[in-house]
């Protein structure tokens, strides 16, 4: 990795090691695991038996999903699998934000207690250099490229994956077609089926990460709702302001 493994217990601690790493005017990406130990792998890869059955669940999930779509239906393969990202269907997609307290949030704030006595990660990905190792050209090595714009993303569509070829993972833009994926800032990396994890791509200068000590995830969750940064600010649907809501009573 670019960088050696650094520990961060605080929102300070976290922007120092920010600034400490910065390059000028060079993009960067985040990502928060609630565990060190998780690697930068899509979900559909996780299990890797998964991978052959893509274009299976994707069909599966078009059938089922029509009935149930009241505004206008995806137009193509990248927005039906942004949907099925969305509602949380395995794909070869990998989130990422812009925001580094978004990252952290997701990284400290797991219900789940294994995660509470966990060191969790903070990931930096700068999206640029990982695609200098799909060796694009042109423009392409300086722009990240969108998902519905620029073709050569094609090549990563499931029914281009059996080709025997095996691809780099590689960055890119998409529209933000819901609320959710505005409030996050997001956006993708999406894994070729044959393709290993991100932070072990070529020679690994493209991504790097801080560890969380797990004695520190409560003082970190605790400074993020100091800034008012909550569930609702990532998540901004009902569904959240209820949560919110029933906080009051406990």
């Amino acid at each position: 990795m670019r960088h050696v493994d650094r520990e961060v217990r605080s929102i300070s601690e976290l922007l120092a090691a920010l600034r400490d790493v910065a390059v000028p005017r060079e993009i960067l990406w985040f990502r928060g695991h609630a565990r060190r130990d998780w690697a930068l792998v899509p979900s559909l890869a996780r299990v890797p038996s998964h991978l052959g059955r893509e274009t299976e669940v994707i069909k599966r999930f078009i059938q089922l999903a029509v009935p149930h779509l009241t505004n206008e239906l995806p137009q193509n393969d990248w927005e039906w699998i942004f949907l099925m990202q969305h509602h949380r269907v395995p794909t070869r997609l990998l989130d990422w934000t812009e925001s580094p307290l978004a990252a952290l949030w997701f990284a400290v704030s797991s219900n789940d207690p294994a995660d509470a006595t966990s060191d969790g990660a903070f990931w930096c990905l700068a999206p640029l250099s990982l695609n200098g190792e799909a060796r694009f050209r042109g423009r392409l090595e300086t722009e990240l490229p969108g998902f519905g714009k620029d073709d050569v993303l094609d090549s990563w569509l499931p029914d281009r994956q059996d080709r025997g070829l095996a691809q780099h993972p590689v960055a890119a833009t998409g529209p933000r077609t819901s609320p959710r994926m505005a409030a996050q800032l997001g956006n993708f990396t999406i894994s070729d089926r044959g393709s290993g994890a991100i932070e072990t791509i070529g020679q690994t200068q493209h991504v790097w990460r801080f560890i969380i000590p797990s004695a520190a995830k409560t003082t970190l969750a605790e400074e993020l709702k100091v800034l008012r940064f909550t569930e609702l600010t990532l998540f901004p649907d009902l569904d959240r302001v209820a949560s919110l809501a029933k906080e009051l009573l406990t």
